[in-house]
């Protein structure tokens, strides 16, 4: 008896640890940013390098589709996906650009604004140093 109520004491200690409401969840930031500024910057003809110089290169790049590279990128805070969106960027047969198209994110989101969203502690390990 003694060994069933050990045991059930730890199960639910075991259970509760895994869903004690005062745990901090950190916010997640996935992927690439991508602004209307970078985007606004892109000319028909570009070469891949010059794409890359402007947008950064995309965290997945499909080696079987060399004509097109995807920036996908998500914003989870607690658990809750706050932004996410999806450009791809298209390319043709001689690796210049022609187009994107996709979900473009929104005008007022750039990458001030994303760093005054983060909760204070955050913001904090974010930043330079000025002393150095």
């Amino acid at each position: 008896m003694r060994a069933l109520i050990l045991t059930g004491l730890l199960g639910f200690a075991t259970l509760s640890g895994c869903t004690f409401p005062g745990v901090y969840k950190l916010n997640v930031q996935q992927g690439n940013i991508v602004t209307p500024e970078m985007l606004s910057q892109l000319k028909p003809g570009m070469n891949q390098r010059q794409v890359s110089y402007v947008m950064g290169n995309p965290v997945i790049r499909n080696p079987f589709e060399q004509k097109q590279w995807d920036y996908i990128y998500t914003l989870e805070q607690r658990d809750k996906v706050v932004k996410d969106y999806h450009v791809i960027i298209h390319f043709n047969d001689q690796g210049l650009y022609t187009h994107y198209s996709g979900d473009l994110p929104a005008e007022d989101f750039n990458e001030t604004n994303q760093l005054n969203s983060l909760p204070e502690e955050e913001r904090n390990l974010n930043t330079v140093p000025t002393d150095l």
